[in-house]
């Protein structure tokens, strides 16, 4: 680790102008997810003119073989004998809403605000890492541990270009997700897995006898029957329910879900789905607490749902956990790195130099939210989440007119600037 005065000099070669610059770039570059080509090459020509080893990774759409994208991945080489450090961050910003009232591409910088597309989802938190990691470059100090600057695609397809760099092989002993944080230290985050319930019933007319109609349950009515006995959407589910879950302090209000599509088909109108005029089905996503994995979901519907069969003999129903076509999508499981891990301390100790204010260590600036962190840390790679930008100053979220202050991204990059020259000096 440097000493005070050379950690002083790294802080102080952090150069708002330099920052403004490459967010606004970044911004003005429309990048959707497999639409990064443009946004790729800008930062791995900003990585190779920092001196950094730079490697450009083609990843193909996990779902449409005729679309790919690119994604760099810039390496400061250490000399060794220090732990490596991954900065993660996604290039594709989120669903372009109506409303806006700038430019979403135009970058427009006014009273200390940066406007644009992914301003701090995620362009801001990428370019305060390389800006970051660019101030220890030209203080001149060397690092033991490697450095390494993933500006990865698709991760609003759950994650698809980290998904990609893992199966590439590309591992570092501790990694930040330069996710929006409104600079907290994200310690803890929830996961996301997607749900769905698939229930039949025999067709029966107007006309029919009492065998018949013994064996009847409209699937409507059974898919109504479920979405009661879990309860409803955006609520906490109660400890001591359905779920089986242990409370965290940091997650209040949470294991919750939402109901996200009811299908059902009749002959009376076209078919949409695929679906019989037997069937329906419902799709839904709980966002989890640490202890909570597939296993225990699952074990735990398949209690609710063989509650209603004995209850309701008619009552078919087929339970896929996770949903169908999201197993390698929003399929996350919860993360947490413990307050005392030295990444932990040392990117809190880096956000306390640079804004002269307390740290925040907690779910607090991420909870409800997952990022690419939390597929880090499946590996079992300690991992936070962090970065400059609050999404609860937005009335929703995604939101037209995405903003970020100038001053949280100089904050976070002399935030990463510290941690890194700590944990890998």
């Amino acid at each position: 680790m440097p000493d005070d005065s050379l950690q002083r000099k790294i802080l102080a070669h952090v150069d708002q102008d330099r920052i403004l610059a490459l967010e606004q770039a970044a911004i003005r570059i429309p990048s959707s997810a497999f639409q990064e080509h443009e946004i790729a090459d800008l930062f791995a020509n900003y990585l190779a003119d920092m001196g950094l080893e730079v490697e450009m990774m083609p990843v193909a759409h996990p779902f449409d073989a005729k679309k790919a994208s690119r994604q760099p991945i810039g390496r400061l080489r250490g000399t060794g004998g220090a732990p490596s450090l991954m900065l993660n961050g996604h290039m594709d910003p989120g669903v372009e809403m109506p409303g806006w009232s700038v430019d979403p591409y135009g970058a427009k910088f006014e009273n200390g605000w940066v406007w644009g597309m992914g301003a701090h989802d995620d362009k801001g938190g990428l370019v305060a890492a390389i800006c970051g990691i660019e101030a220890i470059v030209r203080s001149g100090l060397r690092l033991k541990g490697d450095v390494v600057i993933t500006p990865v695609v698709a991760h609003k397809l759950g994650g698809a270009g980290t998904r990609a760099l893992v199966k590439h092989g590309v591992r570092t002993d501790y990694c930040i997700n330069m996710e929006h944080s409104n600079n907290t230290v994200a310690n803890i985050c929830v996961g996301v897995v997607m749900v769905h319930i698939k229930t039949r019933t025999p067709d029966l007319f107007f006309r029919f006898s009492k065998e018949a109609r013994a064996a009847y349950y409209n699937t409507i009515e059974q898919q109504a029957e479920i979405v009661r006995r879990i309860g409803p959407s955006l609520e906490p589910i109660p400890p001591g329910g359905w779920l089986t879950f242990k409370p965290h302090p940091e997650l209040p209000g949470f294991p919750m879900h939402t109901f996200d599509t009811l299908h059902k088909e009749h002959y009376y109108f076209k078919n949409h789905t695929g679906l019989t005029t037997r069937e329906a089905d419902l799709t839904f996503q709980l966002r989890t607490v640490p202890g909570q994995t597939l296993d225990s979901i699952r074990e735990d519907l398949r209690r609710l749902l063989d509650g209603i069969k004995r209850d309701k003999p008619a009552f078919d129903y087929e339970l896929t956990i996770p949903a169908p076509g999201t197993e390698i999508t929003w399929n996350q499981l919860p993360m947490e790195c413990p307050k005392d891990h030295p990444l932990v301390t040392a990117l809190a100790e880096g956000q306390r130099l640079a804004s002269g204010a307390p740290p925040y260590v907690g779910a607090h600036g991420r909870i409800g939210n997952v990022g690419d962190g939390n597929l880090i840390a499946a590996l079992g790679v300690p991992t936070v989440q962090y970065g400059p930008g609050d999404i609860r100053i937005y009335k929703e979220w995604p939101t037209p007119d995405e903003r970020v202050q100038l001053k949280d991204l100089v904050t976070a990059a002399k935030a990463v600037a510290y941690a890194a020259a700590r944990i890998c000096g």
